[in-house]
C-alpha cells in the first residue's frame, strides 16, 4: 500500500511538472487570448499557427524571436526582453501584457 501511494504521488508530480513546462515558441491566434507556448521547435509552431490561422512568436518569457512573424499583426508587446509585434487585436495583446508584465502598443 505504501508503494502504491508513493507511485501515485510521483506520477502526479511528473504530470504537474510536464504541464508547466513552456516551450520556446508560441502560437498566437487573433482573439484567443495569450500565446500558447508549447512548441519546442519553430517548424512545429509554424505548422500549428498556419492551421489555427495565427502566427508563431518566440516565448516572451524566454526572449526568442523566430524568423516567421505574422504579417498583419497590428499590436506589439513590449517587455524587458524585447518587442514582439504578433498580436492581431488589442484584447489578446493586453492579456499577454498582463501575463508577461509588458505593455501593448499599436503598430504603425
Amino acid at each position: 500500500m505504501q508503494n502504491l501511494k508513493l507511485t501515485l504521488m510521483a506520477a502526479i508530480g511528473i504530470l504537474n511538472s510536464a504541464a508547466t513546462v513552456a516551450g520556446p515558441f508560441c502560437v498566437v491566434v487573433p482573439g484567443l487570448g495569450p500565446p500558447q507556448c508549447r512548441y519546442f521547435d519553430e517548424a512545429s509552431c509554424a505548422r500549428a499557427a498556419t492551421v489555427a490561422h495565427g502566427g508563431c512568436i518566440g516565448n516572451p518569457k524566454q526572449g526568442i524571436a523566430p524568423s516567421m512573424a505574422p504579417e498583419h499583426a497590428r499590436f506589439c508587446l513590449v517587455t524587458g526582453t524585447g518587442t514582439m509585434c504578433s498580436y492581431y487585436d488589442a484584447p489578446s495583446c493586453a492579456q499577454a501584457a498582463k501575463e508577461f508584465g509588458g505593455t501593448c502598443l499599436t503598430r504603425r
